[in-house]
């Protein structure tokens, strides 16, 4: 299947753009956005970005907000597993 190209006439449609960068995913917010903020690679995966557009501008902060602290949870401990026993050796056919 061939890629999909868009133009500036064809892009009305789109409401998002994403160019992938060596830095991090670029955000371009609306059809007819030269550039938008990059985002790093190395971004929480957990941080929360706000979908307005009208923030998503080159010249503008990420609008993200940072990811919930999150609490460290201590498993409690299952029952202990029975050693596996080795089965018989299977008589060798002759």
């Amino acid at each position: 299947m061939p890629p999909l190209l868009y133009t500036q006439r064809t892009a009305s449609s789109l409401i998002w753009g994403y160019v992938l960068h060596p830095l991090g995913i670029e955000v371009i917010s609306a059809p007819g956005t030269a550039r938008g903020p990059i985002v790093a690679w190395g971004t929480d995966p957990r941080t929360r970005f706000r979908d307005t557009a009208s923030l998503w501008a080159s010249d503008r902060p990420i609008p993200a907000t940072t990811p919930p602290k999150t609490t460290a949870r201590t498993a409690t401990p299952g029952p202990t597993p029975s050693p596996i026993t080795a089965a018989p050796p299977r008589p060798r056919a002759h």
